[in-house]
């Protein structure tokens, strides 16, 4: 199977089918571009998966949440990586980009660094996510 160019949603779903009766947690890492997407994602699989969180945009959301049947959910995990920065990025170079239209070569940003993740409380009894704790560091 081209995982590339089948619907995320048909795919997740197969996957998860293919192993809930191999595991007792499922947290998936769903690598999109659009809020709307990651949200639905969630719903579709909610009660299935113990987790969902977003990644790509580099930029930690605040609304992580349980829906009605135990998945936790939050839009974007954030990112680790240098503060004074465009998503880790150099600041000069990025806004460059955006401004002359023209290709610039990424480079890391230095300095001060931020770590952002999440921390999920899962019950062991039933696999259901009780608690999510946002960490910005």
């Amino acid at each position: 199977i081209n995982i590339l160019s089948e619907n995320p949603f048909i795919m997740a779903k197969e996957m998860v089918e293919e192993v809930k009766e191999k595991v007792d947690i499922i947290i998936i890492d769903f690598h999109a571009e659009a809020t709307a997407e990651k949200i639905a994602m969630a719903r579709y699989l909610d009660g299935k998966i113990t987790a969902l969180y977003g990644t790509h945009t580099h930029v930690q959301t605040a609304d992580e949440q349980i829906f009605s049947e135990g998945t936790a959910y939050i839009t974007d995990i954030g990112m680790t990586g240098p503060e004074d920065s465009v998503i880790g990025m150099d600041k000069k170079a990025s806004i460059k980009r955006f401004v002359t239209t023209l290709p610039e070569k990424y480079k890391i940003a230095e300095g001060n660094c931020k770590f952002n993740s999440c921390l999920f409380d899962i019950n062991d009894e039933n696999s259901r996510t009780e608690k999510i704790l946002r960490i910005n560091l």
